[in-house]
C-alpha cells in the first residue's frame, strides 16, 4: 500500500532507508534529503540576503526574505532557508569563501545547527559532584513548602512531611527535587529571606542525609541559595534569571559545581499577568536567553552549567503559553538543555475547565510535546504519572 511516511529525525530516515534495503552508503547520502528544514536568521545583510536566495536558488532550495530585498530598497531583512538538511550542507560549502556582509558567522551557525541534527550530543550535568546524564527526558519533582502556593500550598510545611514527600517522588521516579520556600503564583506576595531560609534549609539537611539525589532550591535571593547550597542544595533554579538578586552571580562563582536554572519571567510574580504583551513570543525570548547566557559567560558561569525555561504562566498570555509548547524545539539554538513547566498550570484550567489538581491530562499533553522534541527536563507534580507516560513513549520510540 502506499503511503506518506512519518519521519521526524534523521533516526526515522536511516530505519525506513534500510528496510528497503538501501546500501549502507546510500542511506547515509539519503538520509539528509528526507528531514525538512526550514532555518531562520535574524537582522541579516541586504547583500548577505541576497547570496543566501541565490545560493539556495542554485542548489534546489529557496530562501524567503523580506519585500524591498531583491530590489535593493531594504538594508535588513530576516531570511528563512526552506530546503532538507542535504540543501544546508550543500549552501554551507558554497559559503566557503565568502567573506563579506557577515557571511562567515551566518555559515559558523549553520554548522553548528547541521551538528546538532547529525550528531545530538550526550549531554551531563554536574550537580555539584552527583552526575545526571539528558539523554532523555528527566522529571524534576516540585516540592513547595509555602502556606500560598497555586497547587499544593501549605501541604508540605512540616520538615517530616516534607522529607516524606520528597522520598515518595524519589520512589517514583523523580530525577530531581525542587524545594522552593516562596510562592510565585500570579499574585504571590514576597517573604523575606529568613522566613525561606526557616522553611527550607531543614528539609534540605534532612532530606541529604536519606537521599543523593540532585536537589534544586527554587529561590531568587542570594542569600537563600548560598545556605541551600550549603545545606545540600546541588542546582539553583531562579525564576528572575539572576536578575532580582545582583550577590545571586558571586554564589554561583563560589560554588563552580552547581548549575543554574534561567526563567524568563515578564515582570514580577505580583504584576506579571496584567496586560503581558509581545510581538514575537519566541524571538523575544530567545533575546533574552541570548542575553542572559552571555551575562552569566562574562561573570564566569561556564554554558555547560546553564538551563533555561521559557517560564509558562510567568507574565505570558495563553496564546503566549501555547506557542511556546508548540514551538519549544527553536529554543535548542542557544546550545542549553531546556526545563519545561507546565504541570497543572492555568492555561491548561483555561482548556480544559478544572481545579489545579484536577489537570493531570492537560499536564501529560505538555509531556507529549516536551519528549517529541527531545526537551531535557520536566518540572511536575504527578511524578508517578509522568515517569509512566514517559515509559510508553520511550517504548513507542524504539521501534
Amino acid at each position: 500500500m502506499n503511503r506518506i511516511l512519518s519521519i521526524y529525525s534523521l533516526q526515522d530516515a536511516r530505519r525506513e532507508l534500510e528496510k528497503i534495503k538501501v546500501s549502507s552508503q546510500g542511506v547515509e547520502v539519503m538520509a539528509v534529503k528526507t528531514v525538512g528544514l526550514s532555518i531562520k536568521l535574524t537582522d541579516i545583510k541586504l547583500g548577505a540576503a541576497n547570496i543566501l536566495k541565490q545560493e539556495m536558488l542554485s542548489i534546489g532550495g529557496d530562501a524567503a526574505v523580506a519585500r524591498g530585498v531583491v530590489n535593493g530598497k531594504l538594508e535588513i531583512s530576516d531570511v528563512i532557508l526552506l530546503g532538507n538538511l542535504d540543501k544546508i550542507k550543500k549552501l554551507v560549502e558554497k559559503l566557503d569563501h565568502q567573506t563579506i556582509f557577515g557571511l562567515p558567522k551566518i555559515k559558523q551557525d549553520l554548522i553548528k545547527s547541521i551538528d546538532r541534527l547529525e550528531n545530538p550530543h550526550s549531554k551531563i550535568l554536574n550537580c555539584n559532584g552527583i552526575q545526571l546524564e539528558l539523554n532523555d527526558t528527566k522529571i524534576i519533582g516540585i516540592l513547595n513548602v509555602t502556606p500560598d502556593s497555586f497547587s499544593d500550598g501549605n501541604k508540605y510545611l512540616d520538615t517530616e512531611k516534607a522529607v516524606e514527600r520528597a522520598l515518595e517522588m524519589i520512589g517514583e521516579g523523580a530525577d530531581i527535587i525542587d524545594i522552593g520556600g516562596e510562592s510565585t503564583r500570579p499574585g504571590a506576595e514576597k517573604v523575606d529571606a529568613e522566613t525561606e531560609i526557616e522553611r527550607v534549609i531543614p528539609i534540605i539537611k534532612e532530606l541529604r542525609k536519606h537521599s543523593d539525589i540532585p536537589i534544586s532550591i527554587d529561590t531568587t535571593k542570594a542569600e537563600v541559595a548560598k545556605e541551600a547550597m550549603q545545606a545540600g542544595a546541588s542546582i539553583l533554579n531562579d525564576i528572575s534569571a539572576l536578575k532580582f538578586d545582583a550577590n545571586m552571580i558571586k554564589v554561583l562563582q563560589n560554588f563552580p559545581q552547581v548549575p543554574v536554572i534561567l526563567m524568563h519571567m515578564q515582570g514580577t510574580p505580583e504584576k506579571m499577568q496584567e496586560n503581558p504583551y509581545y510581538e514575537d513570543v519566541i524571538e523575544e525570548l530567545l533575546d533574552f536567553f541570548e542575553e542572559r547566557i552571555n551575562f552569566c559567560e562574562e561573570n564566569g558561569i561556564l554554558r555547560e552549567r546553564i538551563i533555561i525555561d521559557p517560564g509558562i504562566g510567568f507574565g505570558k498570555r495563553q496564546e503566549d503559553n501555547l506557542v511556546i509548547l508548540k514551538k519549544i524545539s527553536e529554543f535548542k539554538c542557544l546550545g542549553v538543555p531546556i526545563l519545561l513547566g507546565a504541570s497543572r498550570k492555568s492555561f491548561i484550567g483555561n482548556i480544559i475547565d478544572s481545579r489545579p489538581t484536577e489537570r493531570l491530562s492537560g499536564s501529560l499533553a505538555a509531556a507529549a510535546y516536551a519528549f517529541q522534541n527531545d526537551i531535557e527536563i520536566i518540572r511536575v507534580h504527578d511524578v508517578q504519572e509522568h515517569r509512566r507516560f514517559l515509559k510508553v513513549m520511550k517504548e513507542i520510540r524504539k521501534i
